[in-house]
């Protein structure tokens, strides 16, 4: 936009964020929908190697396909060699990049702290043992370099979707920092963006351990950026959750899931996804036709796939893990590969036609005010891995059933068109059992399981309808309910709860006699309770059909929860 003036209106001019966490440029919605990029020929050599018709060609491709965004990567050490000394040439090399994606009208997001890449780890000279996110240094060489990599992006903010603070910073310098020097660090660094490049969003590009770990970076705590974003791959040993291959509905959850929970802090990009093995059709297209619509169903954004061509290069880190070698989008011919056209034609759908509406939440799953536990002595004793995977495990069989899920944040009041809360295994403060009673008895519905002796107040005492007696020992037990015997194996970990009950009914006791689910009406609303977490047990069945027979728990309990 021009002003009366003659002089370029940036802010009005640059990406925004709406009131419905889409993007918007100039009024219009955009999804931004695209590719992590490296060249095929040299990878993360790129700054170095330089090679100019390829990168040109590639953004050729890119907009011949329907692609409208490229995140890239800014390698740290190629930009800053040693600590306090730029190199100047490659910043000139950025300005060249930024002009070929800007005249073929690309959205462009370009990633700051590159340290660590695709397996190997480049840190300019002097980090040495240094810690990224506490030492002092770190803290003032990491909003310099950001602040001067914006100031070189700035004549671009027109063209650019967002800044990246860096790639997946849940490095072993954020495991080993207390998490408030990583929120210093944060606000730092995005204070020194804004005043080199203002009116340009900002997001911090991490993996699904802001969701399922506690390494440090969380949900709610990174200060100064403006959406969030979502990086998730169908293998098991990087995911918490057990799962088989990704064809396995719990695998096609995940995705979806991590959006969701996302988005109950604010808007959320799918910034890095993709298959990581796209030789099978069958098997991609089962999981990406069952992930993609419900992460956009979810509030998703924009999508950018992982990545845009195979790299050939023989070269560190691909030298030593293969298959980053094998991730493209596209063949060396520029052709979509046959395993991935489906999602290509999606990303295609999403700028000509209408975007959904999230639709209302018929059950929402709790999430608990103190989520966290590291350097969080207010933690009653919640641990994310664990509440992750339970979590997964009730969306999972949920959404399969046809019921619409959301999240239920602990520390903010619940949406008032929410009737049906599932709690799975979370432990409470005493604030959110009160909370929670009084919520209950102005009509709300509770699905609580495991409840744990040390968080059971009086509040609990009204809502569970049943009084703490004794800790017994955890143990497998079995229970018949619905005319089907049902194994209960996981149990809260401080101890299995004996309960006197009190106003509640007892819909199933244990085989060693002991009152195990309970239905307790509790002024215009209702609890039922299972005294064990069974998510966990859901959660480590890999069998398919043993898996998919807890719909039938979840129908019955969800029936009686909804019973007058």
């Amino acid at each position: 936009m021009v002003t009366a003036t003659g002089i370029k209106d940036v802010a009005n001019s640059a990406v925004t964020l709406d009131a419905r966490g889409y993007f918007s440029k100039s009024g219009r919605t955009i999804v931004p929908v695209g590719v992590n990029y490296w060249p095929g020929s040299c990878g993360v050599e790129m700054w170095q190697a330089w090679p100019e018709q390829e990168m040109q060609h590639d953004l050729d491709v890119m907009r011949n396909l329907g692609l409208n965004c490229v995140r890239f990567f800014l390698r740290w050490p190629d930009f800053e060699p040693e600590l306090g000394r730029y190199e100047e040439g490659m910043f000139d090399r950025l300005r060249k990049y930024m002009g070929w994606c800007a005249q073929r009208g690309m959205l462009i997001h370009p990633s700051l702290v590159i340290g660590g890449m695709s397996g190997g780890n480049f840190w300019p000279r002097g980090k040495d043992h240094r810690n990224l996110f506490a030492d002092p240094l770190m803290v003032e060489r990491s909003a310099a370099y950001c602040g001067k990599a914006a100031g070189v992006l700035a004549p671009f903010r027109e063209n650019m979707i967002a800044l990246d603070l860096g790639n997946e910073l849940g490095i072993r310098d954020a495991w080993e920092a207390p998490p408030a020097a990583i929120r210093h660090w944060c606000q730092t660094v995005t204070d020194a963006i804004r005043a080199a490049c203002p009116h340009t969003l900002i997001v911090n590009g991490l993996d699904s351990g802001q969701v399922s770990v506690d390494y440090g970076w969380r949900l709610g705590e990174q200060p100064g950026t403006d959406f969030y974003s979502a990086h998730t791959y169908p293998v098991p040993g990087w995911n918490v959750v057990p799962f088989d291959g990704m064809t396995d509905p719990v695998c096609q959850a995940i995705l979806p899931f991590n959006v969701l929970a996302s988005r109950a802090f604010g808007p959320v990009m799918v910034q890095e996804f993709g298959t990581i093995l796209t030789n099978g059709k069958p098997e991609c297209e089962s999981y990406l036709k069952a992930v993609l619509p419900a992460c956009m169903k979810n509030g998703a954004n924009g999508f950018l796939w992982w990545c845009f061509r195979d790299v050939s290069a023989q070269v560190h880190p691909y030298i030593k893990g293969g298959f980053e070698g094998r991730l493209g989008l596209v063949d060396a011919q520029d052709r979509v590969k046959p395993s991935l056209e489906w999602a290509m034609d999606y990303f295609r759908s999403l700028n000509t036609q209408p975007l959904p509406e999230r639709p209302a939440a018929q059950i929402a799953l709790y999430w608990p005010r103190e989520y966290y536990k590291r350097d969080n002595e207010r933690n009653p004793g919640n641990d994310p891995s664990n509440q992750f995977r339970r979590m997964i495990a009730a969306y999972h069989l949920l959404t399969q059933m046809g019921h619409n899920v959301g999240i239920a944040r602990g520390d903010l009041p619940f949406d008032p068109a929410l009737k049906t809360l599932l709690i799975t295994g979370a432990a409470l403060t005493s604030v959110e059992s009160r909370d929670l009673e009084a919520w209950v008895r102005r009509g709300g519905r509770v699905l609580w399981s495991g409840p744990t002796w040390s968080q059971w107040t009086t509040s609990c005492d009204a809502l569970i309808g049943a009084q703490p007696v004794d800790i017994r020992m955890p143990k497998g037990i079995t229970v018949t309910l619905f005319g089907e015997k049902w194994s209960l194996n996981n149990h809260p970990s401080d101890g299995r709860v004996a309960a006197r009950v009190t106003t509640a009914k007892v819909l199933a006791i244990s085989d060693d006699g002991l009152p195990t689910l309970l239905s307790n009406a509790l002024g215009d609303g209702k609890v039922v309770t299972v005294l064990a977490t069974v998510e966990d047990t859901i959660a480590h069945t890999v069998d398919r059909a043993a898996r998919d027979r807890w719909r039938q728990w979840y129908d019955g309990l969800l029936t009686e929860l909804a019973a007058k």
